[in-house]
């Protein structure tokens, strides 16, 4: 029986994405590919909640060492938390150690620890750091840290990248020295398959057919724009609309405060159903450009896979972009952002969204057997 290590600083019952991911990992290689799997994670919670989600493996929980409510522990634990997941995990027998990017400098401590080939590792690239620090402007790119921190992390390449798009990897394979093979595993793919209308009772107390609604749901954090949220729920705020809320993050009480203004925006405390994300008639997903390859919102990639178009606004670069714009609408993250939405909410009706979102059964179709073939591949690597 093959033994596979995931390291992730999240996982269930933390509600954490990157944890929710590397649990749907464990569970398609525990099934089909009849694995071992062993999650190395720290002992927290993230945004204190935490879910229903029953936890896939053998789960092996590290306790953070210093106070995260203070700034000083945060950042110690940052850097603690990274050593101490990888230095663990190396130690525990595995046939391939799985090194997500949470905390940011997981993936320094895995070039450093695991570069002697004793231990096949992969590399998955949910978010991409110290890149995420230049971009969050914490850090600038010609600083010396930040320089340091890129060298090391780079120099000691992984046996494989597991990468969320194509456009993401290219950008990933220019910092190797070498070519690395690549697994493309685009996160935040529904995999479970519906049948039929979803029964009356399932439906959400603000499922509305006599009105369109937009919706945004998940994280808004530093990668995303909380302006250009405001301006859709500001601009939606006319007849025939409706727009649903439900987020969390460090922009989350900003969000939810200025949501209540408007009487057409719902707020939805503790996250929505999945079941309930169909019922979002156009799906919102934000990505600052300069986040572009350092992150790739899973949230579009799950409003695709349940049939939904999404608007996005970022850079055309982007994966979330290149990968959905035949069932998309683009708002660019320039002056023009205004202007677009207008013309975009003056053109949206039901027949023009019924259109897109004919469009995502093929790119679902696709999407599910690339995350099952990624799974396949990764329980052989």
């Amino acid at each position: 029986m093959k033994k596979i290590t995931i390291v992730s600083r999240h996982y269930p019952p933390n509600k954490n994405i990157n944890g929710f991911l590397a649990n749907q990992m464990a569970e398609y290689l525990i099934r089909d590919s009849h694995a071992e799997v062993t999650i190395f994670c720290m002992d927290m919670e993230a945004d204190g909640n935490t879910s229903s989600v029953e936890p896939n493996g053998k789960v092996v929980r590290i306790r953070q060492r210093f106070n995260p409510e203070k700034k000083v522990g945060k950042l110690l634990n940052m850097i603690y938390d990274g050593y101490m997941l990888i230095k663990r995990s190396k130690q525990h027998p595995s046939d391939l150690i799985i090194v997500t990017s949470s905390p940011p400098l997981l993936p320094f401590w895995a070039s450093r620890l695991l570069k002697s080939g004793k231990r096949k590792w992969a590399f998955w690239s949910l978010d991409l750091f110290p890149e995420g620090f230049v971009a969050a402007k914490t850090i600038g790119e010609k600083n010396l840290l930040y320089r340091f921190l890129k060298k090391r992390t780079y120099k000691h390449a992984p046996d494989v990248l597991i990468a969320l798009g194509n456009e993401q990897s290219k950008y990933i394979q220019r910092n190797y020295p070498n070519p690395v093979p690549v697994i493309i595993l685009p996160a935040g793919v529904t995999l479970d398959e519906t049948t039929g209308e979803p029964q009356v009772h399932e439906k959400p107390e603000w499922y509305n057919p006599d009105v369109i609604t937009l919706g945004y749901f998940g994280n808004v954090g530093q990668a995303h724009n909380p302006e250009f949220i405001k301006q859709m729920i500001a601009k939606s705020a006319q007849a025939g609309f409706q727009f649903i809320l439900s987020v969390y993050g460090i922009h989350a009480e900003e969000m939810k405060a200025y949501g209540k203004i408007f009487d057409h925006v719902i707020v939805v405390e503790n996250g929505l159903a999945q079941e309930h994300l169909q019922y979002i008639d156009v799906h919102l997903v934000t990505l600052r450009s300069e986040w572009t390859h350092a992150a790739v919102p899973s949230k579009a990639v799950t409003a695709i896979s349940i049939g939904r178009p999404i608007v996005f606004c970022g850079s055309e670069e982007s994966d979330n972009w290149q990968m959905f714009k035949e069932a998309a609408w683009f708002v660019p993250e320039t002056q023009e952002m205004n202007t677009k939405i207008d013309e975009l909410l003056a053109g949206l009706n039901p027949a023009e969204i019924f259109r897109k979102a004919s469009l995502t059964g093929e790119i679902v179709s696709s999407l599910k057997q690339q995350v099952l073939d990624a799974y396949h591949q990764i329980g052989k690597a």
